[in-house]
């Protein structure tokens, strides 16, 4: 971004605070319009969708109007706190780990900023998988993973493609997804097309042993709707980055713009959704959800198939692995040191300690990492609390951007943390990932009698922080007003 320190007429913030691409963007520099959100969103859709119905305890019972049903109360659970964080991003132009200097502190914040970064990493390098296979139906097999040769030339190939359009800024990553969208969604037609004509199974799924209405699916669609929550969470706290970017210049349509935008991805969501279950039924695609084996599977015996296939999975798996790690791994490690680290420089750093990672644990076979990514994601349920609390009932949306900047203004606290979103976020935290089995290395959850909230930590995370860090505020407010 190419703001300036002079832009800000409250006074210069902190350098140690602050860089060109972490201001907010009041500029024009950031022109995204409701179509490439829409572009990004396609992708990010295309690549969670198979995942989320793979990961789906029970799915072989459930019926296609079940799994929407499921699928879409995760999504409300999950992007509803997000939008009404992303409100902040919107209206004042600032990333997510600056507007979270709001509640946690201009030091604190560097707290859920680095946990997001973390994950974002881990998950960098696992998800260019469906780019590398991409790559390798086009060239014939190159560089097939063996076990021991992780760095072949398929990955550092699709790995070169991410840091060329990243270090072109987040309006690289726009203009990808513009050209992106319309190859996949034209893959799209083309597969559904093939499966329409040749496939051998239903238009929609029927399942052997349909589950019903009754009590038994409320029972199955409790673990199910806990799977597919927490396959969102990350999303939920990627949007605000990316939604503040459309926020320049753009201020007059207000509420109107802010909320198709946010209805976009539902809407997209859903209809991926309902697309994927349709080509896996076509297809009798049964094996699992991974949209590459699908894609490759639905399009196997078309001519040509192999180059439609590869198209979808290289240009969907950039901009959707871009859109959900990279552009918010990139801003939250800017954030913790603006004086050393842009954007960019930020985002390849990201994206090498991403590649280090899955290096590491395909070498050592330990992928033990991804069950450690899984569980910081529990904490995500805590952050969205706690910053929907700070935003909409503590300011009442009234933010002082420039002192998200600076020291010793009202967002600074004691020595640059709050520490009742500490202790919010901790307790949170705590109940919301303490039974999980998950990263802990032992046979059982580190705290068995919370395993019973182990389904929905996310959700209880986000409840428990919101509320204990209303209660601590609040109640510190009106000691203040009675003093």
């Amino acid at each position: 971004m190419s703001g300036t320190v002079e832009a800000h007429a409250e006074g210069a913030p902190d350098r140690r605070f602050a860089n060109a691409d972490l201001l907010p963007a009041e500029t024009g520099e950031f022109r995204w319009r409701w179509w490439d959100f829409a572009a990004i969103w396609v992708c990010v859709s295309w690549s969670l969708a198979s995942l989320m119905l793979s990961g789906m305890p029970g799915q072989d019972r459930f019926t296609w109007p079940q799994t929407l049903l499921i699928c879409g109360v995760a999504q409300f659970v999950v992007l509803l706190p997000s939008f009404l964080v992303e409100h902040a991003g919107d209206r004042y132009g600032v990333p997510f780990a600056v507007f979270a200097r709001s509640a946690f502190g201009v030091r604190g914040a560097a707290l859920p900023a680095l946990l997001r970064f973390a994950s974002a990493c881990v998950f960098f390098g696992f998800q260019a998988d469906l780019g590398v296979q991409g790559i390798q139906l086009l060239t014939g097999g190159l560089g097939e993973y063996d076990g021991d040769s992780f760095f072949n030339p398929a990955y550092l190939v699709f790995l070169a493609l991410q840091l060329w359009i990243i270090t072109k800024g987040p309006n690289g990553l726009r203009r990808f997804a513009d050209l992106a969208a319309p190859v996949l969604i034209v893959g799209l037609v083309v597969a559904f097309l093939w499966a329409s004509a040749h496939g051998t199974g239903p238009v929609l799924p029927e399942p052997a042993r349909p589950i019903g209405w009754g009590a038994d699916f409320w029972l199955a669609a409790a673990p199910a709707l806990a799977s597919a929550t927490a396959l969102f969470a990350a999303v939920g706290l990627t949007v605000p980055d990316l939604v503040h970017l459309g926020s320049s210049g753009r201020r007059a349509e207000g509420t109107g713009r802010r909320l198709g935008v946010g209805l976009l991805l539902p809407v997209l969501m859903t209809g991926i959704l309902l697309y994927t279950m349709a080509l896996m039924s076509l297809s009798a695609y049964g094996t699992d959800g991974y949209s590459g084996s699908l894609t490759v599977h639905a399009l196997s015996d078309m001519p040509g198939g192999s180059v439609v296939a590869a198209a979808m999975l290289i240009v969907a798996t950039l901009c959707g692995n871009l859109g959900l790690n990279l552009v918010s791994a990139g801003y939250d490690l800017s954030s913790t040191a603006p004086s050393v680290l842009g954007f960019r420089g930020a985002a390849v750093l990201a994206a090498l300690a991403g590649t280090a990672v899955a290096w590491w644990a395909r070498s050592s076979s330990d992928y033990e990492v991804l069950s450690w990514a899984s569980l910081a994601e529990g904490f995500f349920g805590t952050v969205s609390g706690i910053l929907a609390v700070e935003y909409w009932i503590v300011r009442r949306t009234r933010l002082r951007p420039a002192d998200l900047y600076r020291a010793g203004g009202p967002y600074w606290y004691t020595g640059g943390w709050n520490w009742r979103a500490v202790v919010a976020f901790a307790a949170g935290g705590v109940l919301a990932v303490g039974g999980s089995s998950e990263g802990t290395g032992a046979d059982g959850p580190l705290l068995p009698f919370l395993a019973p909230l182990d389904d929905f930590g996310w959700l209880v995370g986000l409840v428990v922080a919101g509320g204990l860090y209303a209660v601590l505020t609040l109640r510190a407010r009106s000691a203040r007003a009675g003093d």
